[in-house]
């Protein structure tokens, strides 16, 4: 399932770049969940089209959790 528009262009925003990277760099770059290295920034409260403007939730350290690959696939399945 392709992303829409709107969320697509956010992931490649300059504002994501540093949101993700803060993430990366509170956590020393681990998987919060097992301890692997860490691969994707998700976001527990899922990005939406209605929230992607509510900084509360695209962007908060708070809603974001540095997950490897596998606990990420398994998130998402």
């Amino acid at each position: 399932m392709r992303k829409p528009k709107v969320i697509h262009n956010f992931y490649k925003s300059s504002v994501w770049a540093v949101a993700r990277e803060i993430k990366i760099r509170e956590v020393n770059g681990l998987c919060e969940r097992c301890g692997k290295l860490g691969e994707e920034v998700h976001h527990k409260k899922r990005l939406t089209i209605d929230n992607i403007k509510d900084s509360s939730i695209s962007i908060n350290q708070e809603n974001l959790e540095l997950l490897c690959k596998d606990c990420h696939n398994k998130e998402h399945k």
